[in-house]
């Protein structure tokens, strides 16, 4: 028995192999896990770094557009929020550029960044003091601020980002040009480990061929028989895939029916694995977002970068509070599209959350409510402003004081609001016509709104009775000059059914804080003042302040004769 002595070595020299080609293998695939885990370090790393300067660039650039909207806008309203505005990015900047310094790793990162660090400290002053020169009134000089100043720094300091970023692309390709090195001093010492390998196996060959030859009648039968088999199983498989292939096709009729009455409803669905960082979209989502399924994936990120600017933190917090301790998610906001068309979507979704009370999964729904939104928006100025005017009816002029006065005793500046009541109106109205007298109203409402600033509210309360309110005037003398101009406006005559016709102004005005410090008693001092003016013959305007106590009394008894109504605006049609 000659063969015989040969099994023990065959079988030392196989397990020698393959503990061999075990070392070969785990060495190989701890040094792919390796490469893997550096590689990821390193993108992760650098993509940090790239999207903390963008995100620093962006900032800047919205920072100065901000600016920009504080100084062109003419509401105050505007320029408070558009200064609120301004104040919360340049704070996240100072977070984004911290993030940016912990990232450094090399000297000329730091002395880069500390460069930036260096042009910001000198931008944020100027950005600072034209936006509180803009909110002092002061335009022109803002604007030549902004041009002179703090539109070149801004162009330094972007360019010194555009030199951040091409040096953190230096570190990331040095980096990797090293990782590529070890990789291929890994791969040679793989090669060799391998050729060894491969020898020894070709010796175990050559010892082997011999007990190939002996057994291969015993294999070939047993193929036979595994070909027996396999020709059952596949007769079997075929019959699973036609199955397969039926249910396969039922699910996407299904889905494709899911799709359309999504799409039909402008809705679609969308899931979150919170623990495996994956999230899925349908289609109508990708759709709804702009987003080409093709080219673009679902994810967290691309859902943030989707929605509006303005409403990114107020929906990151709510996500957030949401899966803190919610069970179910509702959000809605805006999304820009790719084309710049910009979308109103309300989020919905069930959060499902683990033994210990922590989100695992959300499940939700995204419907465009575009159209809602528009109808609330029209609803909502046919009920704040007068339907034949368009001006701001009482209601908004209400919000409008109540707004101007916080404002005023915020900045310790004065405003005030003037009542106009037109003299001869009544006349014409009943001569004429109501046609008419509609005409005549809305040519007065044009000529008072182009009698004052932009920012100044011009608003009619009922019948020829318009409120005029404004802002940052402290001057008596001011606010006459603005009440005399506009009386002489009106002696032009206005033309209706091809005739000249002629109304009066009488005006009456109350100074905050002098005349009063809160909306009712304003408006109700500002209308003695104008029944006094129409007692003296019309056409002008009178200072509530510089009126005779005996004249205001005989106003009151008038007023009261006339039945004046509350909030110190009376019933138009007593008047005239």
């Amino acid at each position: 028995m000659p063969s015989r002595p040969v099994v023990p070595g065959l079988t030392s020299a196989f397990v020698v192999v393959l503990l061999l080609v075990a070392v070969v293998a785990m060495a190989s695939w701890l040094r792919v896990q390796q490469l893997q885990y550096d590689v990821q370090a390193l993108t992760e790393e650098y993509v940090q770094k790239v999207d903390r300067v963008h995100r620093m660039r962006s900032l800047v650039r919205e920072r100065m557009l901000r600016a920009s909207l504080v100084i062109s806008a003419e509401d105050p309203a505007l320029q408070d929020r558009y200064q609120r505005e301004f104040r919360e990015l340049a704070e996240r900047f100072l977070e984004a550029r911290a993030g940016a310094e912990l990232l450094a790793r090399t000297p000329r990162d730091a002395a880069l960044l500390a460069e930036l660090r260096e042009l910001t400290a000198t931008g944020a002053p100027i950005l600072s003091e034209l936006v509180d020169i803009a909110l002092a009134g002061g335009r022109n000089e803002a604007l030549a601020l902004l041009y002179a100043e703090a539109m070149p720094v801004q162009e330094e300091v972007l360019e010194q980002m555009e030199a951040i970023l091409q040096a953190f692309e230096h570190d990331n390709e040095e980096a990797v040009a090293a990782m590529a090195r070890r990789h291929e001093q890994a791969q040679q010492i793989t090669l060799i480990a391998t050729g060894i390998t491969v020898l020894i196996m070709l010796l175990m060959w050559v010892r082997v061929r011999r007990r190939i030859w002996r057994d291969h009648a015993a294999l070939r039968q047993e193929l036979e028989s595994r070909q027996q088999v396999e020709a059952r199983l596949r007769e079997t498989q075929a019959g699973l895939e036609a199955a397969v292939a039926r249910r396969t096709a039922a699910l996407q009729e299904t889905t494709e029916r899911l799709e359309e009455a999504q799409r039909i409803a402008g809705a679609g669905y969308w899931d979150w694995d919170i623990r495996g960082q994956r999230m899925n979209w349908s289609s109508h989502v990708f759709e709804l977002f702009g987003l080409d399924p093709r080219t673009e994936s679902a994810g967290f990120e691309a859902y943030m970068r989707a929605i509006h600017p303005d409403d990114r933190t107020r929906v990151r917090r709510a996500t957030n509070e949401a899966l803190d301790r919610e069970n179910f998610y509702r959000v809605d906001h805006r999304v820009v599209r790719r084309d710049g068309g910009v979308r109103h979507v309300r989020v919905e979704g069930e959060i499902d959350r683990d033994a210990e009370g922590r989100a695992v999964q959300v499940l939700g729904m995204v419907r465009d409510i575009t159209r809602d939104k528009a109808s609330e928006e029209r609803l909502w100025h046919q009920a704040h402003h007068d339907s034949l005017t368009g001006l701001p009816n009482r209601s908004l002029l209400q919000e409008h004081l109540q707004q101007a006065l916080r404002r005023a005793q915020r900045t310790g500046t004065g405003l005030a609001l003037v009542v106009c009541d037109l003299d001869g109106f009544k006349p014409i109205n009943d001569r004429l016509g109501h046609d008419a007298g509609d005409v005549m109203l809305v040519t007065v409402a044009r000529r008072l709104r182009e009698g004052v600033r932009e920012s100044d509210v011009v608003a009619r309360v009922g019948g020829d009775e318009f409120v005029l309110l404004l802002e940052n005037v402290r001057d008596p003398d001011a606010v006459t000059g603005v009440g005399l101009k506009l009386i002489e406006r009106f002696e032009e005559p206005v033309e209706v059914n091809r005739e000249a016709v002629y109304v009066g102004l009488s005006m009456g005005a109350a100074l905050y804080p002098g005349d009063g410090d809160d909306a009712e008693t304003l408006l109700q001092r500002a209308d003695r003042a104008m029944y006094l003016a129409k007692e003296e013959g019309g056409s002008r305007i009178v200072l509530y302040h510089e009126c005779p106590e005996a004249a205001l009394r005989a106003t009151d008894l008038a007023l009261r004769r006339r039945g004046a109504l509350g909030c110190g605006l009376e019933d138009p049609s007593a008047r005239d």
